[in-house]
């Protein structure tokens, strides 16, 4: 199901894959900065380039892309 409104974006891209992203399906990365794929959508047509997790000191939710995620986890 495509969301009303989600045209591609032609200036931004994923910083996990490289892949131009959609108005909606994206989110950025807690660590990097760096904007991401994320369905919001079960039936979304988007790559999942990321990860939510939780901060332990914050005691919240944040989004981390993939490429923050194998940083954390190679150290």
């Amino acid at each position: 199901m495509e969301r009303a409104g989600s045209a591609l974006t032609d200036d931004e891209q994923c910083v996990v894959c490289g892949s131009p992203m959609d108005e909606y399906h994206q989110t950025s990365c807690q660590m990097c900065g760096g904007k991401f794929h994320q369905p919001w959508d079960t039936d979304a047509q988007v790559p999942q380039c990321g990860s939510i997790t939780s901060h332990e000191e914050a005691l919240a939710l944040v989004f981390l892309c993939t490429n923050c995620v194998q940083a954390i986890q190679e150290t």
